[in-house]
């Protein structure tokens, strides 16, 4: 009986020690990053065209020694699992209607393997092609007043195609001003990660494609109320005309810090609603590799996002060729948020292995958390690659 007593005990002491962790926290932190080396591989949509393509990446993530797939769930708007809130993506319309699951089976297939699947959504991008989306539900055909604008007053949705080109910009991008078209995409987000088993949640395009937007008419107004001057006169000339130099360059300031503000207050909202629905799920980020740049020109204040708990961890995309550069890029990644905040994103599309090999050996000492190769689609069929990647870096 006493032996009986102490069993008893102590398995009132585990029960409570385990309701502590899960109902203070706790548990959010013990999970809150990989506790193994990141070897991931970002996996574009149109792999999940069948079960057969599903069943090939995992087949070569496993014998390849990858352990993490970033999935992309979302491309343009749209959704390549049975979305509550998205329209299926054209190309992958027919295959949901036939009781496929692309999202769900590769859960499966991976998970089998002990592979994770973080679901990889492309949050501003919304289209890109030089057609409009064939759905009448898509977001662009119901809300074209939900996208960016430039400078000149012209939305990216009256763009034409040729535009995008001359001005390197992927496509039109969702604004993060007012809260209707990011209130819209953290409800396909919730949506999406409360209805499957997934290891994490990785949001790419989170960010301005460019300097030059966002100047909808909420940004503006907002911008105005603060600071009592319209954001187009700081690029017309007016502002420059009216002020010295020292208030203008100080207006300049407040207007980037402003844009970068939309970008975290989204991303704020979005990660307080993930800690009260799976505080568990690992949080990530793919971001420009320059952190300047990346919060001058692009909106992505990333290590304060990191620092204030707001991911788990950042995906510097370090797509150079040059090693030395990566390195740098990497290197300062690390200095601002952490290594173990840091999985190096690399370029694997274009280029030959040994490139790839040796600009991966370039950071190996840094103790990073992981590395992810974007993308799987550009060396599915090349055995070297997978060969290499597990001979060279991933034997320990």
């Amino acid at each position: 009986m006493q032996n009986d007593g102490r069993c008893f005990n102590f398995a009132l002491t585990f029960i409570l020690l385990v309701f502590f962790f899960c109902s203070s926290g706790a548990a959010a932190f013990l999970t809150a990053g990989p506790a193994k080396e990141g070897r991931a591989l970002w996996v574009v949509r149109t792999s999940l065209l069948s079960a057969k393509s599903i069943d090939q990446l995992v087949e070569k993530a496993s014998q390849g020694g990858f352990n993490t797939l970033f999935v992309q769930v979302s491309g343009r708007g749209d959704a390549y699992f049975p979305s509550r809130v998205y329209p299926a993506a054209e190309d992958c319309r027919y295959l949901l209607e036939s009781g496929f699951d692309p999202l769900a089976y590769a859960l499966e297939r991976a998970h089998a393997k002990g592979i994770a699947v973080h679901a990889w959504v492309n949050a501003f991008l919304i289209w890109s092609s030089p057609k409009r989306p064939a759905s009448s539900a898509h977001v662009l055909n119901r809300h074209p007043d939900w996208m960016m604008v430039d400078k000149d007053g012209v939305s990216l949705a009256r763009y034409g195609y040729s535009r995008f080109s001359e001005l390197n910009i992927t496509g039109i991008f969702l604004s993060p001003a007012g809260d209707r078209a990011t209130r819209m995409l953290e409800e396909f987000v919730l949506d999406l990660v409360s209805r499957y088993p997934l290891d994490g949640i990785h949001l790419d395009y989170l960010r301005y494609p460019t300097g030059t937007v966002d100047f909808s008419p909420e940004a503006r107004k907002e911008f105005e109320t603060i600071t009592g001057v319209d954001p187009v006169n700081l690029f017309n000339g007016q502002s420059r005309k009216d002020r010295s130099e020292t208030e203008y360059r100080e207006l300049l300031k407040q207007w980037k810090a402003f844009r970068a503000e939309l970008v975290t207050r989204f991303l704020a909202k979005l990660a307080k609603s993930l800690n009260q629905l799976k505080p568990q799920l690992v949080r990530s980020v793919a971001v420009k590799p320059d952190i300047d740049s990346a919060y001058e020109d692009f909106g992505q204040d990333w290590a304060r996002w990191v620092k204030d708990g707001l991911l788990d961890m950042v995906l510097p995309m370090a797509y150079s060729t040059r090693p030395e550069v990566v390195r740098s890029q990497i290197s300062r990644a690390c200095r601002e948020v952490g290594p173990a905040h840091v999985w190096a994103g690399l370029r694997a599309w274009d280029v030959p292995v040994s490139g790839i090999i040796q600009r991966a050996q370039q950071i190996q000492g840094l103790n990073l958390a992981g590395y992810c190769f974007f993308s799987y689609d550009g060396m599915k069929d090349n055995p070297l690659f997978f060969e290499s990647v597990k001979k060279v870096l991933f034997t320990p």
